[in-house]
Parts: structure tokens; sequence; C-alpha cells
């Protein structure tokens, strides 16, 4: 208790680590039936909301910091932002097939069932990645340092719960670039509306869309996929192609940040 009166910030940070630590592992260890993750995956998320809710709890706050509550304009922003993910997806889906001159196909056998499946398998991931990355240790680093920092360090823990190391160097230079403009989205959205719901809908709604409904091959949940051009093999190192290539396959998430940067700010007290 001494720690949290000599240094109440460093040791409510450490305390948050160690927490979202606990609650990373712990569910390794808990002695739940086979087939548990699938029929109820939201362990996780239980476990890094609680960890939130104790650190607020020590500054007498609670999940309402977040926007993490049952209130109907917090709950809305939820779908709202699912929506705008997948768009944004599906904006940067069309313009990376017309750099690369795939063909894209509508998928005419659609299973609609796989794809609630994969929405309700897909929400909790995204939603342990924003408080993890953009909750309570987030909003503290921008109290006592400023944005930048708090960005920096969100960006940092953010690209490092990617698997960004076994796609070749530019491959990985790609995903990290896409990352940090994820990360700016996320963190744009939980600022402008003051509720996490946000953020955690678009992420939600990007994940849903670049992994099971926009793919490269055709999935039983792909509502587009491609049909492969033939490529001619690239020679030298062309920047300005990687610059293009990079903005064109983030450009619906751009223009979202860029959307979101002109959102006018949710008061704190509005309903």
């Amino acid at each position: 208790m001494n720690l949290f009166k000599t240094y109440p910030n460093l040791s409510r940070l450490l305390l948050f680590v160690v927490l979202i630590l606990i609650a990373l592992f712990l569910p390794d260890f808990l002695p739940f039936p086979n087939g548990t993750e699938e029929v109820f995956p939201f362990v996780g998320l239980i476990l890094v909301v609680l960890a939130n809710w104790i650190l607020y709890k020590t500054e007498n706050k609670n999940l309402d910091e977040l926007g993490f509550n049952l209130k109907g304009l917090n709950l809305k922003y939820l779908p709202i932002g699912l929506a705008l993910g997948i768009i944004a997806a599906l904006l940067g889906y069309y313009l990376k097939s017309f750099l690369t001159g795939d063909k894209i196909i509508f998928n005419q056998g659609i299973n609609y069932l796989d794809i609630l499946k994969h929405l309700y398998w897909i929400l909790p991931t995204a939603a342990v990645q924003e408080f993890i990355c953009r909750s309570y240790g987030y909003k503290k680093l921008i109290s006592i340092y400023n944005l930048r920092i708090a960005n920096l360090v969100a960006v940092i823990v953010f690209v490092s719960m990617h698997n960004i190391f076994n796609i070749g160097i530019f491959g990985a230079i790609f995903y990290s670039i896409s990352i940090i403009i994820g990360h700016f989205v996320f963190a744009n959205a939980l600022i402008r509306s003051i509720t996490i719901l946000f953020a955690i809908g678009i992420h939600w709604g990007s994940n849903i869309a670049n992994n099971q409904l926009f793919t490269e091959e055709k999935l039983s949940t792909s509502i587009l996929f491609l049909e492969k051009a033939a490529q001619e093999e690239a020679t030298g190192f062309n920047p300005l192609g990687i610059l293009l290539y990079i903005i064109t396959m983030n450009l619906g998430f751009i223009l979202l940040w860029i959307f979101l940067n002109k959102w006018r700010k949710r008061k704190k007290n509005q309903k």
C-alpha cells in the first residue's frame, strides 16, 4: 500500500501490466471442458475487463470511464463501429485488387451461419485487444504524460500482439504499418466517442471483413474472393511503388482515420 501512496501512477501502471498478464495466461490453466472456448469464447475478455475494473476501483471510479456500460448511446456505437470497420476494409480490398489486377468474384454459396459463428468468435478477440491496448493503461499514460507517449506505447504493444515475422521483410513492414494505422483509428474512435465500444466495433468489423468476408481464397464465409491475375516477378527496389501499395491497401482505414479526426468529440456528460 505504501507503493500506491508514494508512486500512485507508476504502481497502478505496473499493476495494470501484471493483471493483464494474469488475464491472458490464466485461462490456459483453468479446468474448462474441451470445446468451451468455441461455445463461450469470452473468458479472456471477462478477465481483462475485470483487470480494468480493479484499477479504476483503486481510484474510486468504474468502467464508465471507458464508456463500457449498458447506456443506449454507448451501445449504439458497437454496431456503428462494426459497419464502419467493414466498409473501410471493403474499400481497401477493392483498391488492392485494382492495383494487383486480381478479379473480384462474388461468392454464390455463402454460408451465413458460418458468418454468424465467426462474428461471435471474433468479437471477444477484438475486445480483448482493445482492453489491453486502449483502456485504463492507455488513458493513464495520457493523463501522466501526453497523447504522443500513450500512442507510442500502445503502438508497440499492439504490433507485438500480432505475428509479423513469418511473412518476409516487406510483408512485415506492410503488416506493421497497417497495424499502426489501425491503432490510430481505434484510439480516435475511443477518444471521440468516449466509449471503448466504438473502438471494439470498428476493430470487430475490420477483423471479420479481412479474415472472413473479403478474402483472397474462397471460404464458406467469403462474400467476395479473388481470382488471381498472373503476376510478373518484381525486380529491384521501388520505394514509390511500395508506398503506393501501402496507401492503397490501407486507404479505407486512412479515410476512416481522417473522418474520425473531423468527428465532433462527444461531451463526457452526454447521455
